[in-house]
């Protein structure tokens, strides 16, 4: 059973399978895999990860997985296929998709492990189920105002699983503090990359009650690169995205993500990337 929500972000489909039918075609969106029922192991980019019931996946248009089956299991997909900024008829709708897009960028990009139990409380995992198992039944009986029910629904679901995912910690980088962790303040940056006004280091130290030498230094140490230079390297990962997965022109993207102008923006590309972003979009048109 397959819908395509007219006027929402994201598509859906509940499937049930006894073996893996793999896509027929690219994809080319963002995919959130929640299981409902089932148990199994899945095999993303190489790497294989044991599934049960409540398990939850998120995945890239770049990774390439599968799924061995080895009891029937049915999977809900949830799939955000446009990161463009359609024409809207009113500033609300245009506000609301802007969050969209954010809260996704975020969740799918985050360093961190994205399979498996992704919850990192048992009542926000409770929460959560709970949530998805609205969503199927919204999505079943599609009674009247099912869809706004629906993107309500999905909205909470991605801001509960953001904020675990923010919580989560990698064990090479498990401290004592988790304010302080670095796993922190990469969650921070992330999310406030819109923001330029809060990654500066001052306000940054200030949020993390550090001073603003050590800051840096820490960051450093634990990440290999300075906050500046990851700030830079992660907003050309989502003009990557913007220019793979959306019809953005240039212009509008250098202005979301707050760069002084297009020609700034291209200059940066092109001495990180090797190549300018109109380069880069035309040589992903060929592959």
């Amino acid at each position: 059973m397959y819908t395509k929500e007219t006027k929402q972000p994201f598509d859906l489909l509940l499937q049930e399978m006894d073996s893996w039918e793999a896509l027929p075609y690219a994809h080319n969106f963002f995919e959130l895999i929640y299981i409902r029922e089932g148990k199994g192991s899945i095999t993303v980019n190489n790497n294989s990860h044991a599934y049960t019931k409540e398990n939850i996946f998120l995945l890239t248009p770049t990774d390439k997985y599968h799924f061995d089956i080895e009891d029937p299991t049915q999977f809900l997909f949830i799939r955000f296929t446009d990161l463009s900024f359609s024409r809207f008829e009113d500033e609300t709708a245009h506000l609301e998709f802007c969050d969209w897009t954010k809260k996704t960028q975020y969740l799918f990009n985050n360093l961190q492990s994205k399979t498996g139990s992704l919850f990192r409380s048992e009542a926000d995992a409770a929460f959560g189920n709970a949530l998805l198992t609205a969503i199927v039944r919204e999505y079943q009986q599609q009674e009247a105002g099912y869809q706004l029910v629906l993107r309500q629904s999905v909205t909470i679901l991605l801001n509960i699983l953001a904020r675990n995912v923010s919580l989560g910690e990698p064990a090479r980088l498990q401290k004592k503090t988790p304010k302080n962790d670095i796993i922190q303040i990469v969650g921070y940056i992330q999310q406030h990359i819109h923001a330029p006004e809060l990654l500066k280091i001052k306000v940054m130290a200030a949020h993390f009650h550090f001073s603003q030498n050590y800051l840096g230094a820490y960051f450093r140490e634990r990440t290999g690169e300075s906050i500046q230079d990851y700030v830079i390297n992660y907003k050309l990962k989502l003009v990557e995205t913007r220019l793979a997965h959306s019809n953005m022109r240039i212009s509008e993207i250098a202005e979301e993500l707050h760069f002084t102008d297009e020609s700034y923006l291209s200059r940066l590309f092109k001495k990180y990337r090797g190549m300018t972003p109109g380069a880069y979009r035309k040589m992903l048109a060929k592959v």
